[in-house]
C-alpha cells in the first residue's frame, strides 16, 4: 500500500483529535464562543445576528471542508507516478452558476436581517411597565466611570438603573475618547471629547453586569471597568433619592473609583505616589489644584466635578488619613 494511503488516516484523525482539543477549551467554563446571556432588547439583536452568521459561516467551513476532504481521498494519486497526469474533471456549468449565486444570496440574507436588527442594538423598546424613561449622563474619564442621574445624583464605576425601564443614555468625555460597553446588555459606544453620543437601554432581568472601557484611552485604560446593578424600581427609587444625603458615601466612592486606582486603596502608591503620609491633605487649596488640574502626570481627574462632590472627596480622605500626619488610615 503507498505510504501516501498510509498516512492519510493518521493526518485525517491528528486533525479531527485537534479539534475536539479545541472545542473543549472553548466550551469550558462558557469559553467566549457564545455571547454573554442577554439582558436586554439591545444584547437580544447582536446575539441573534452573531448566532446567525455563525450558522451560516459554519455551514459553509464544514461544506468546503468535507469537500476538500473527499476530494483528497476521490483523486488521490492512487500509486500513480508524479509524472503521469490524473484524470481530468470537466467543467459543470449549472454548479458552477450555483456557487456563483448562492453567496449573492448568502450575504444579502445576512445584510437584510443586519438592518432589521440594527436600530434596536442602539436604541431599545420602550419599556411595557414602570415609570416614566429615565435620561443618565455616562461621562467616561482617565480612569473612572462617572454617572449622573436626572436628580443630580452622582455614582463612580456602579450605574444603577430600574428593571424593565427603558434608560437613556448620554456618553460623553471630557479628557480623551473612551468607549462605553457593557456585553450583557448592548453594543459599544464611544464616549468622545466635545461630542454627545446617546444610546437607550432597558435591563429585563435584575443583576449586576460588567462591563469595559473598549477604546484604549492610557495607562490605567485596565482599570475602567464598570458594573451595572439592576433594581426593582422601588429599590432604585430609594437609592437615588437618599444619594444626595449621602456625602460621605460618595466621598469613599470617589476615592476608591478614582484615586486609590494610582495610588492604592491605603494611599501606598502604585502607579502614582503614596499620598497616605502626604502634607498636600492637609492643604485644601494645594489638593483642589492638583485634583482639577492634574499634576506631572496625574490628570486633571476632577476638572468637571461640582464643589459638592469635591468636598464629599476631600472631607473622605480627612477622616481615612490624618492629614498632614505621619501614617494613613
Amino acid at each position: 500500500m503507498p505510504a501516501s494511503v498510509v498516512r492519510f488516516p493518521r493526518v485525517l484523525a491528528l486533525g479531527v483529535l485537534l479539534a475536539l482539543v479545541l472545542a473543549g477549551a472553548a466550551a469550558a467554563g462558557g469559553g467566549g464562543l457564545a455571547p454573554p446571556s442577554a439582558a436586554s432588547p439591545n444584547e437580544g439583536g447582536i446575539r441573534a445576528i452573531y448566532w446567525l452568521i455563525l450558522g451560516v459561516t459554519g455551514a459553509i467551513f464544514v461544506l468546503v471542508e468535507g469537500a476538500l476532504i473527499l476530494f483528497i481521498f476521490r483523486y488521490r494519486s492512487r500509486g500513480r507516478a508524479r509524472a503521469v497526469e490524473g484524470p481530468q474533471v470537466i467543467g459543470h456549468t449549472k454548479l458552477e452558476l450555483a456557487w456563483t449565486a448562492a453567496p449573492v444570496v448568502i450575504l444579502a440574507v445576512i445584510a437584510g436581517f443586519v438592518f432589521w436588527k440594527a436600530p434596536g442594538i442602539s436604541h431599545a423598546s420602550a419599556a411595557g411597565v414602570g415609570g416614566p424613561n429615565q435620561a443618565i449622563q455616562v461621562q467616561g474619564h482617565q480612569f473612572y466611570w462617572q454617572f449622573v442621574y436626572p436628580n443630580g445624583a452622582i455614582s463612580i464605576d456602579t450605574l444603577r438603573i430600574p428593571v424593565n425601564q427603558k434608560i437613556e443614555l448620554a456618553i460623553t468625555s471630557p479628557d480623551v475618547a473612551h468607549s462605553w460597553w457593557v456585553p450583557a446588555l448592548g453594543g459599544k459606544l464611544d464616549a468622545i471629547p466635545g461630542r454627545v453620543n446617546h444610546m437607550s437601554i432597558r435591563a429585563t432581568k435584575d443583576g449586576s453586569y460588567r462591563g469595559q472601557c473598549a477604546e484604549f484611552c492610557g495607562l490605567q485604560h485596565a482599570a475602567m471597568i464598570a458594573h451595572v446593578e439592576v433594581l426593582e424600581r422601588e429599590d432604585y427609587e430609594a437609592w437615588v433619592t437618599g444619594r444626595g444625603r449621602q456625602p460621605s458615601e460618595l466621598g469613599r466612592e470617589t476615592f476608591e473609583g478614582v484615586c486609590a486606582k494610582c495610588h492604592g486603596l491605603s494611599g501606598q502608591g502604585d502607579i502614582g505616589p503614596p499620598i497616605s503620609q502626604s502634607p498636600i491633605l492637609g492643604d485644601r487649596e494645594a489638593l483642589t489644584t492638583i485634583i482639577r488640574h492634574g499634576g506631572v502626570r496625574m490628570p486633571p481627574v476632577g476638572k468637571t466635578w461640582s464643589d459638592a462632590q469635591l468636598n464629599s472627596l476631600i472631607g473622605y480622605l480627612h477622616t481615612r488619613f490624618k492629614t498632614g500626619g505621619t501614617s494613613g488610615g
